[in-house]
């Protein structure tokens, strides 16, 4: 369990058991890339309410830039138990970067240069900055193709559960805490029965607690744990089986 364990935990009591970084990423992206058009339309036309409206969305992104990393480092600890997933690590040199083009930006605005093309060079680099982020985080949220509208309703309903419960560490069918021990044709599959006593208490080869979390009754009821069975049967399939059959 984590030190955010019980945030999640009373978010999950009210029914939230998606991250919670994204939605506040939208607040320093908007905000860097509306100091980088005032910035622009203030130099161009020779504003000086543009320019102060560049200099306001800066600092609002600069403030706004520490609650997003602390929520994305909640999220990273969470759902992904800090595996350093390549789009992780760039998203991490990333968010470094853009704090330090913020911070630069802003001690030039407090010496009175926010009118500078430094400064404005500074807007230029942040934009590029959170365009990156925005990406990388897309390939984490959106990894994975949706099953057809035509499949068993247990089915979509499994990939749903898939989706908030297990696609941070096991987006394709991998394992991104163990790379050796990938979801895809692991023995577990092999029957319902095996499946759902092994997510009731996950224990490695030697009889040891792994790093995945136990999903007792009370998060994962055995329904919805057998729809989760059929999606990943149908999506992976189970050892020594072509996908969607049983052994």
């Amino acid at each position: 369990m984590t030190f955010f364990e019980p945030f999640y935990q009373a978010l999950g009591a009210i029914g939230y058991t998606e991250p919670v970084h994204p939605p506040l990423t939208h607040f320093p992206i908007a905000l860097v890339t509306a100091a980088l058009i005032f910035g622009v339309l203030g130099r161009l036309f020779k504003g000086a309410n543009l320019a102060t409206s560049a200099r306001h969305c800066l600092i609002l992104a600069w403030v706004f830039f520490f609650p997003t990393v602390l929520l994305g480092f909640m999220d990273w600890q969470h759902f992904y138990h800090g595996a350093y997933l390549v789009p992780i690590v760039v998203k991490i040199g990333l968010a470094s970067f853009l704090f330090v083009l913020l911070t630069a930006a802003l001690v030039l605005v407090l010496r009175g240069r926010g009118d500078s093309g430094t400064v404005l060079a500074l807007y230029l680099l942040g934009f590029f900055t959170v365009v990156g982020l925005g990406y990388f985080g897309g390939r984490l949220v959106y990894e994975g193709a949706p099953v057809s509208k035509s499949a068993p309703a247990a089915v979509q309903a499994g990939q749903k559960l898939f989706e908030s419960h297990c696609r941070a560490c096991h987006a394709g069918g991998g394992n991104a805490i163990m790379p050796a021990q990938p979801l895809k044709g692991s023995d577990e599959l092999a029957s319902f029965e095996k499946f759902l006593a092994f997510i009731r208490d996950p224990r490695l080869d030697n009889g040891a607690k792994g790093p995945m979390p136990e999903f007792p009754p009370s998060a994962l009821p055995d329904q919805e744990a057998r729809e989760l069975y059929e999606y990943l049967i149908q999506e992976f399939g189970v050892p020594g089986a072509a996908p969607g059959q049983r052994t």
